[in-house]
């Protein structure tokens, strides 16, 4: 037997409080190709010609191409004078300069192109390797700032394919000024080369300067953008996605958010600067700044939560101006700007959170517990004053999983002094984190092994299991809120996922597979339980975000599908849900201790469930997660009732729990069946589910309950 359950399907059993619905949100970070083109449509990296930032380790080294997460192709040469990622056409080095002085075709921008054409030397140029949505259309549109001091220069665009042939061509002629030149662009065919197996078609942009004398050219602010954009800026496929996803809410901020001034990217796209991005590397153009963030979210129909960095860069005042310029009226100053800026109606914002894992010496603006607390205050209190009607949620710090202390040999303190210091009149709710890992040393992952007479298969289902100790933590966290003060302190989950390490010859529980959708379910029945606490939480999963990135490139995966069909019954608008509390009994395992992240824990569930019933109390909702990656096990469930309940039951399952799913336009490797089932007489039901599987089981009861 695997999981036997005991409902009992009387309203007065249920919880007082009902599940919250955002606990199916999706966090975003200001991360290379998850913004450009992922939101913002725009295929060109370093469209300002800016000198390129190669993010460097704490101890001021280079990062080695391949751990870089800012560029798209890792042998991109870097050639003097020229922008990086773009590459030279027609001439060697000496023939680039990136200039600062003058006027530029941007103003808000540091630097321009400069490509210098010798007499008689017919053309130069740079290009770019892009990737397009092609799948989806073929037409594109090119907006290029440039000039020239040549009487008679032509500027040839052209977009070809990986193996030379050119697939769509336009020509401009240059004058001495600035212009903003725009093509429109339409390939002749998809190409015949996809990046990475990816439905993505492999490109080069290229612009070249034409001239029989002598004669310098200069671009600036290049954006090629999908002709089928959403109002002229956002990435329709990403829309679609998270709508057809379910996504409910969006976490904007994380690392970023700590050197992030919000001004940069209001008003015209004209004045906007670019920045460095310190934490991930490359440019930031901030064309996805506040107001497109939170028209993209109306767009896509799910609630925005922003993340305001905490540091003395970013001091209180400016997070306050910040509440008033998105949620002020016309009368207030900041209101007013916004209106300025084409957006008279106040966004009506509710979700706010000052900084991110500000317990981390890796962090802008990290700091100790107490000044934290002390600091805190000052926040709290100058955002309320802009709106008294926002929730203002704090860093916390992520048990389990954060080895920061302020005191040498001690565990981490910050969740004790910040609740402590700020209490209840200065938090409106906490953020942890959790990323499960597992043991990223390979010598101690085959120790560990040997240790635990286990296997890879046995480590990975670890990892899947974890949720079972983490519910444990959130309980531990709500029991220090309450000896702190706090009646109830809403919890944010504002980043998970799993991410295990393993060696490159084991399965792996990773985004592709089975496994990796049962630690999905299962993190989504551990906030289930604990939506007393648990109001708000955001998956680490950028696969929604449709963009040809190097380093996290994936289609639509298993645990999107979880999610999914978890979040389907709380968007009905006719009820909501409340946790129904088991009584269960089943079999299962024991967690050994597996690095310092994971404490040993005893019974682990091999399927573990959770259920809502809805305020009515005619309807129940079972959730069910089989983390036995070898073995099927099966699911019985006692209404108690003499008759008259139906269940439908829809099950996600593969052949192989740990097999890759790889297939960006169907579920290849797994699939979803729904079965129409009845309940015994002795109100009994029993379901096989098969090793690393999902459930949801719909039981609709007799109107005698």
């Amino acid at each position: 037997m695997g999981l036997r359950i005991e409902l009992n399907p009387q309203a007065e059993a249920a919880s007082a409080w009902h599940v919250d619905k955002r606990i199916f949100g999706k966090f975003f970070e200001m991360n290379g190709k998850d913004t450009y083109p992922g939101i913002i449509d725009d295929c060109i990296a370093n469209g300002s010609f800016e000198q390129w930032f190669s993010k460097r380790r704490k101890d001021g080294t280079n990062l080695p191409w391949t751990m870089r997460t800012e560029i798209m192709y890792r042998d991109a040469p870097v050639i003097p004078g020229l922008a990086y990622p773009w590459e030279p056409v027609g001439a060697g080095e000496g023939a680039y300069k990136q200039l600062q002085d003058g006027v530029h075709g941007k103003a808000g921008w540091n630097t321009y192109q400069r490509m210098a054409l010798a007499a008689g030397a017919g053309s130069v140029g740079v290009a770019q390797r892009i990737t397009l949505a092609d799948e989806r259309t073929l037409a594109y549109q090119l907006q290029v700032y440039a000039r020239s001091t040549g009487a008679e220069t032509v500027l040839h665009a052209t977009i070809e394919e990986a193996s030379g042939v050119k697939l769509s061509e336009g020509t401009v002629t240059l004058t001495g000024d600035w212009r903003c030149y725009e093509l429109d662009l339409t390939l002749e065919r998809a190409s015949t080369s996809r990046y990475k197996a990816s439905p993505f078609g492999e490109y080069k942009l290229s612009l070249v300067a034409e001239s029989e004398d002598a004669c310098e050219v200069d671009l600036d602010w290049v954006m090629l953008m999908s002709a089928d954009r959403v109002e002229g800026l956002f990435n329709p496929t990403t829309i679609e996605l998270l709508k057809q996803y379910h996504v409910t809410s969006i976490r904007w901020g994380g690392n970023y958010a700590n050197e992030y001034n919000w001004k940069d990217g209001i008003g015209p796209w004209l004045t906007r600067p670019v920045k460095d991005n310190q934490n991930w590397g490359g440019l930031e153009p901030n064309y996805f700044g506040t107001n497109e963030f939170l028209r993209f979210c109306q767009l896509a129909g799910v609630e925005p939560f922003l993340n305001v960095g905490f540091s003395y860069d970013l001091p209180p005042e400016l997070a306050a101006e910040w509440v008033e310029y998105v949620n002020g009226d016309v009368t207030t100053p900041m209101g007013r700007l916004r209106a300025e800026h084409g957006y008279p109606k106040p966004w009506g914002v509710k979700l706010w959170q000052v900084g991110n894992e500000s317990y981390g010496d890796y962090q802008f603006g990290y700091t100790n517990s107490i000044d934290f607390a002390k600091r805190i205050q000052t926040y709290y209190t100058l955002m309320k004053k802009a709106d008294p009607s926002i929730t203002i949620i704090v860093a916390g710090e992520d048990p389990m999983y954060v080895d920061y202390s302020e005191i040498p040999g001690e565990p981490p303190i910050w969740n004790q002094r910040v609740l402590a210091h700020a209490g209840p009149a200065y938090i409106d709710g906490l953020d942890i984190h959790q990323y499960t890992r597992g043991i990223r040393d390979e010598g101690l992952r085959h120790a560990w092994l040997e240790k635990n007479e286990g296997d890879p298969i046995f480590y990975n289902q670890v990892l899947v299991a974890y949720p079972t100790q983490y519910e444990v933590l959130l309980q531990e966290l709500k029991a220090l809120a309450s000896e702190q003060g706090f009646a109830a302190l809403p919890l944010e989950i504002g980043e998970w996922n799993l991410e295990p390490e393993t060696d490159a010859s084991w399965p792996k529980a990773e985004y592709e597979t089975m496994a990796h959708a049962c630690y999905v379910a299962s993190m989504l029945n551990a906030f289930i339980r604990q939506g007393d606490a648990v109001k708000y939480a955001y998956q680490r999963d950028n696969t929604l975000y449709y963009r040809a990135y190097p380093v996290d490139m994936r289609p639509v995966n298993p645990g999107n599908d979880t999610s999914r069909f978890y979040a389907e019954p709380f968007l009905r608008e006719d009820t909501n849900w409340h946790l129904l509390p088991l009584h269960t009994e089943g079999t299962g395992f024991d967690m050994p201790q597996t690095w310092v992240r994971i404490r040993p824990m005893a019974a682990i569930p091999h399927v573990d469930a959770a259920a809502v019933i809805s305020d009515r109390g005619d309807e129940i909702v079972v959730f069910a997660v089989n983390r036995d990656l070898r073995e099927a096990h099966r699911l019985e469930i006692n209404t108690g009732s003499s008759g008259g309940a139906s269940a439908t039951v829809l099950l996600q399952s593969a052949a192989d729990p740990l097999a890759r799913h790889e297939d960006w336009y169907g579920q290849t490797g797994y699939g979803m069946t729904e079965t129409q089932l009845a309940f015994e007489r002795d109100g009994k039901l029993a379901i096989e589910l098969p090793a690393g599987s999902v459930a949801r089981i719909t039981i609709l009861l007799s109107r005698t309950h």
